[in-house]
């Protein structure tokens, strides 16, 4: 019987908190998970899944940010997205 082997590698990708004047919530999901895929090591064509923390209200002048806003802007395909909060 052949079993689905499921693998998670993970990398952290760290930004700058608080307001920081010019940067949007995408801008920082983005920087945190280019950072992250760097750490990782892995090609972005090989990342199948993203999950996103729990959704925040955008700022008026900002889009709502989804996962698929994020794996979109970032050029991915991921099988699952999720927003989580543990």
């Amino acid at each position: 019987m052949d079993r689905e082997k499921t693998h998670a590698i993970v990398g952290v990708g760290y930004t700058p908190q608080g307001r920081v004047p010019g940067r949007t919530s995408l801008s920082f999901h983005l920087e945190a998970c280019t950072n992250a895929i760097n750490d990782a090591g892995i090609p972005k064509d090989h990342i199948d899944g993203l999950i996103c923390y729990r959704h925040f209200p955008a700022p008026s002048d900002e889009n709502d940010l989804t996962p698929h806003l994020v794996a979109q802007h970032l050029g991915i395909e991921p099988n699952y997205l999720s927003q989580d909060a543990n």
